[in-house]
């Protein structure tokens, strides 16, 4: 796959996730916090936040295996012959009936953490069950569609459709078609249409091929792939586990409320990343290929150019939610305001994320990928105790410092081991520029007296930024990238003017 297809793939999967951001937006500012309690919403995200550990836990290192084996398969195989889908797809499944049955044999120790301040934990623990089932095969299927170049696909039906299916929920409960039971079973099932649709799809394209012969490829390389495997999986597990561990803390320290606030807080946080992982979608094959061939002239390219452009969309989306924390205290119930402080440490601790580019990816898919393990090991054995520390403290404000260290301890981490091993780094002095340019733009439009229309003061607030942060990304040339897309359709196509 050339740049060209994964700029485009990933300008495309960007609009996609952010159309799905629109609508999580609906349904988390304006449906949410009118047809739900915040116990209620909390429920929901501490089931889903399980659930995404429990998924990766079931498919047992089945998925970077296929990340990183699958091109050799499709390199020295004839399609039909390709037996790796087979093999991943029983371990899988293996793993999930394994996961179930620990969700089942520890139920009554589950239920002692996280109901003893909860009363809505209990009556709804089967949703877990159901969410964890078709959201891991939706998980294992989903690199299969990357593959088949179904990308675009993936990322509609994880990031636009089940948003849309979650308003479609909170819609039937705020006009009574369903009571909170009928609402938490939609809630539970909602990956079922996504995996329907993605299998058939990814299969329509001969992106699936099963054979169940054991092939030449398998025997040659089983044992990188059992070693990978258990590796990658371990380091998954673990970085999953200090992603989820802030929400669970809170729900089982304090309560879902609790919980649930947070969750807002970090949403508009992972809105910086969005750009992020359309990036990483698009660009595991390409990398793939890069370290196949031992192109570290395109690695170093990829490299950098992540680096600047998450950067600029970071700030970009970043200063935004920045210069409006006051008005998002304005717009939400006196309750959310608990969220306002996190909000700006977690916009921090996405910065520190995105401004060392596709660092996590390149060191998956080379051949030093047990550092990813050591790396993240890590960053789970300090972050998940510093978080139950600093949560147990501080609530919401420790919660997001946890993240702000780790963040800081991992990435950097990650960019030493890149540099001494490989002589790979992406900074030069347009990332430096970019970010205390970023910082004073930032800065100089918060102080802007506000309005008392908030509606009005977050619309002239957010254009002046705008503004200004875009002229200064174009201005100073700061990404090629940026540059000719500002060329190619705000010069020639909506100017008419010559570059």
């Amino acid at each position: 796959m050339s740049s060209p297809t994964i700029q485009r793939q990933s300008i495309v999967s960007t609009l996609v996730i952010f159309l799905g951001f629109g609508f999580g937006a609906l349904n988390l500012i304006i449906l949410q916090p009118r047809i739900l309690t915040t116990e209620q919403w909390g429920l929901t995200r501490v089931i889903s936040e399980a659930a995404i550990l429990l998924a990766n836990l079931a498919t047992f290192g089945a998925m970077p295996v296929n990340a990183k084996f699958f091109p050799f398969y499709k390199r020295y195989l004839p399609r039909e012959k390709i037996d790796l889908p087979a093999i991943t797809g029983s371990v899988f499944l293996f793993g999930l009936v394994f996961t179930l049955s620990l969700l089942f044999l520890l139920k009554p120790w589950i239920i002692q953490i996280f109901g003893k301040n909860n009363t809505l934990f209990e009556p709804y623990y089967y949703t877990l069950v159901l969410f964890l089932i078709f959201q891991g095969t939706f998980l294992y299927m989903e690199l299969f569609a990357w593959f088949a170049g179904r990308t675009i696909l993936a990322n509609t039906l994880k990031e636009l459709l089940f948003r849309v299916l979650t308003t479609v929920a909170l819609l039937l409960l705020a006009f009574n078609l369903i009571d909170f039971d009928g609402f938490m079973l939609f809630f539970g099932l909602i990956y079922l249409p996504l995996v329907v649709v993605l299998i058939y799809l990814v299969r329509k394209s001969h992106g699936l091929p099963l054979h169940f012969s054991i092939s030449k490829v398998t025997r040659r390389l089983k044992d990188k792939m059992i070693s990978l495997g258990s590796f990658v999986f371990l380091t998954s597990l673990s970085q999953i586990a200090f992603i989820v561990c802030d929400t669970l803390f809170l729900a089982s320290m304090y309560n879902l409320g609790q919980a649930g606030i947070y969750a807002v807080a970090q949403y508009f946080s992972q809105v910086l990343e969005v750009p992020m992982r359309s990036m990483q979608t698009s660009s595991v094959p390409l990398i793939s290929e890069y370290w196949r061939a031992k192109n570290m002239t395109g690695l170093q390219s990829v490299y950098r150019k992540s680096c600047i452009n998450l950067l600029i969309s970071g700030m970009g989306l970043g200063g935004l939610i920045l210069i409006n924390l006051h008005n998002i205290e304005r717009f939400f119930p006196p309750a959310y305001s608990l969220m306002i402080a996190p909000i700006a440490l977690l916009v921090v601790a996405r910065w520190i994320n995105l401004g060392t580019g596709l660092n996590t990816i390149i060191i998956q898919l080379s051949t030093f990928w047990r550092f990813d393990f050591a790396s993240t090991l890590i960053y789970s054995v300090i972050g998940i105790p510093l978080n139950f520390f600093l949560i147990r403290n501080y609530g919401m404000m420790g919660a997001a410092m946890a993240t702000i260290i780790a963040m800081s301890l991992y990435n950097g981490i990650r960019f030493v081991f890149l540099y001494v091993k490989y002589g790979l780094q992406p900074f030069t002095w347009r990332n430096g520029v970019l970010f205390f340019g970023g910082i004073l733009i930032i800065g100089g439009v918060f102080l802007i007296p506000s309005l008392p229309n908030l509606y009005l003061d977050g619309l002239i607030r957010s254009a002046i930024f705008v503004a200004l942060f875009g002229f200064f990304v174009i201005r100073l040339k700061l990404s090629d990238e940026v540059h000719a897309l500002y060329t190619k359709w705000v010069l020639k196509k909506l100017l008419n003017r010559p570059a």
